[in-house]
């Protein structure tokens, strides 16, 4: 488990943004409109604060919207 509490408020979305594996089961996620995946999965990977995974449901939020747009 990697803590990344001491990272910017971002950090958890750019790792999801940014990493294949994160990638894709986010938008697993997002195609069934279930944060609750991409919550798990952070809890089993990383330790963050609650403002990194607030901006990391803002984030799956706009990619439903994108997604919900095409």
């Amino acid at each position: 488990m990697t803590d990344i509490r001491h990272y910017s408020d971002q950090e958890l979305s750019l790792l999801f943004l940014n990493d294949e594996f994160f990638y894709k089961e986010l938008m697993r996620a997002t195609r069934r409109e279930d944060f609750s995946i991409v919550e798990e999965i952070a809890n089993e990977y990383f330790t963050f604060d609650q403002e990194q995974l607030d901006n990391l449901r803002e984030t799956f939020e706009q990619e439903i919207e994108e997604y919900n747009n095409n």
